[in-house]
């Protein structure tokens, strides 16, 4: 096959991943102060759903030094995911939870996550 065929096709097949691909914010009713909404964002992919709170706490409340361990607990006791940068999320998965359910349980840990670095700084 020729190189511009083949990088056509490349792009054609990636243009429609794309299309797939879908994102909403939602705001989960919730607010970190009053006024600043917890909103979480579910995107949906060809065969995935994940929802994330897109790191919303920790640029809230900043990163005070003992941050990392406040997820860890967070993360046992709140059955949720946090990545090394602060951001909550999880994917939806089909024996699992709904997208609500999850969505749900994305902004509680947001905020409580929230709540925990704003302790810490205090210290």
């Amino acid at each position: 096959m020729h190189p511009e065929h083949e990088r056509r096709e490349a792009a054609a097949a990636w243009r429609g991943r794309q299309a797939a691909r879908t994102e909403t914010v939602i705001d989960a009713g919730l607010e970190y102060r009053p006024g600043d909404p917890v909103r979480v964002r579910v995107v949906r992919r060809e065969r995935r759903t994940s929802v994330t709170d897109d790191g919303a706490a920790i640029s809230e409340a900043g990163r005070p030094l003992r941050w990392r361990e406040a997820a860890d607990r967070l993360e046992r006791e709140l059955d949720v995911n946090f990545s090394q940068r602060g951001v909550v999320a999880l994917p939806v998965v089909a024996a699992g939870p709904g997208v609500e359910a999850i969505v749900q349980r994305i902004a509680a840990a947001s905020l409580a996550f929230y709540q925990e670095l704003l302790e810490l700084d205090v210290e």
